[in-house]
């Protein structure tokens, strides 16, 4: 993996709902943070992806971060997040504010300064698809907060899951749940899904297909296809683009897909 530092939005239009100040990846490199403990007037999302690291703050948190820590830092929090003396990380960020997320803190999950596990894991590939190209006007700019906020919900019900609030999967069926949803990209082994969670296959099949209410591959079919609907909606992102981000064949294996799941192209769903 190559050494890179992309910003992909920087000080995004300022709307009637906030703004995308800052958004972009780092990745196999160091982070982009002061050595000391620093106050944003915004809040703060990192998503580590590769690596590890640490977190501390001035309100006494001083944390471990491992590959799929989602830290949120809220506005006037002095803090420091980043990797060891001579370590490296992927993590996608973003820095962001407005009365949108003032108004939804708490159910965002912004309140609250430090690292979470949300479970499962809402899909990446989402929200770098919302963060990927800056917006060319206000309205487009307002449809990159609303998905932002989506993406945030999805993560604050995640972490809720991970401390036992409405969540009745059993650890082995929760790790899978977490693996199928992550990286959406990949291809994913379901037998070495199965061998992870420490079960034989028809056993894992059985029993993930009783908790979830889905087989693991239906399950994780339709997790590429609500993150297609939310590339679709939030993005400019192409049909081809969209396919190729995936996984999918191509854009008509992709259409088909998407149709046979939505009751509707991807062309009129956009649309709509």
């Amino acid at each position: 993996m190559g050494i890179r530092k992309v910003v992909a939005v920087s000080e995004g239009p300022v709307t009637r709902l906030g703004q995308v100040v800052l958004a972009g990846e780092v990745e196999d490199d160091e982070p982009i943070m002061p050595s000391s403990l620093r106050i944003m007037d915004q809040y703060v999302l990192t998503v580590l992806l590769a690596g590890e690291g640490g977190y501390r703050d001035a309100e006494g948190r001083d944390e471990r971060l491992l590959p799929g820590a989602h830290t949120i830092v809220p506005p006037g929090v002095p803090h420091w997040y980043g990797t060891d003396p001579g370590e490296r990380w992927t993590e996608l960020f973003v820095v962001f504010a407005g009365p949108l997320f003032d108004a939804a803190a708490g159910p965002m999950g912004l309140s609250v300064a430090g690292p979470r596990y949300p479970r499962p894991v809402p899909p990446i590939e989402a929200l770098r698809g919302v963060l990927r190209t800056p917006p060319r006007s206000q309205r487009a700019a307002e449809h990159q907060l609303l998905a932002l906020a989506d993406w945030l919900l999805d993560a604050a019900d995640g972490g809720q899951a991970r401390s036992g609030a409405g969540c009745d999967y059993s650890p082995e069926v929760a790790h899978a749940v977490s693996r199928l949803s992550d990286d959406l990209t990949r291809s994913v082994e379901l037998r070495a899904v199965a061998a992870e969670s420490g079960l034989t296959y028809d056993t894992f099949r059985r029993r993930f297909t009783a908790e979830v209410g889905q087989t693991p591959s239906a399950f994780r079919s339709a997790r590429r296809l609500q993150t297609a609907a939310t590339l679709l909606r939030h993005t400019d992102m192409t049909h081809r683009e969209i396919a190729r981000t995936l996984g999918f064949a191509d854009e008509f294996h992709f259409s088909r897909r998407f149709r046979a799941h939505f009751g509707m192209p991807p062309r009129k769903y956009r649309a709509s």
